[in-house]
């Protein structure tokens, strides 16, 4: 993708971010905790958290020598708690209904084996395994 598009989406999505956290907050001012504001604050404060652990989990800032497979790991463990009380903060379901958090636990463990398995293979095909990458990159910079 050309850089000025990557520019401009990346712009777009931070603006948009900041917009509609300003105005949820402009909402719980005028408005009070309508379910609406609070399921929207939910979900950024998920999305703000999910960003954090793959910054933990995903790059050499804090975990230097984890494998691949140990981060993926890594993140799967610490996401969920997290969204589970994101959910259970923004009413994403009724918080006594075991069903739905049987399905929500579910419907995550699905969906972040999917994505695994089709970034693994992905990557696979196109660069070889990760733990050969990060050994290459960790010769590069000379550990």
């Amino acid at each position: 993708m050309n850089s000025l598009v990557k520019s401009a989406f990346t712009r777009t999505c931070v603006i948009f971010t900041v917009a509609m956290a300003l105005w949820c907050v402009a909402g719980l001012a005028f408005a009070g905790p309508v379910e609406g504001i609070v399921i929207t604050l939910s979900l950024l404060a998920a999305c703000a958290a999910l960003t954090l652990l793959q910054v933990l989990w995903f790059t050499e800032a804090l975990l230097t020598r984890p494998s691949y497979p140990a981060r993926i790991a890594g993140f799967g463990i610490t996401a969920l708690p997290v969204l589970a009380l994101c959910a259970a903060a923004g009413g994403w379901f009724p918080v006594d209904n075991l069903g739905a958090w049987i399905t929500f636990a579910a419907i995550y463990l699905v969906t972040l084996g999917a994505i695994t398995v089709g970034y693994t293979l992905h990557y696979r095909r196109t660069v070889g395994s990760f733990d050969a990458a990060l050994a290459r990159y960790r010769e590069k910079r000379g550990e």
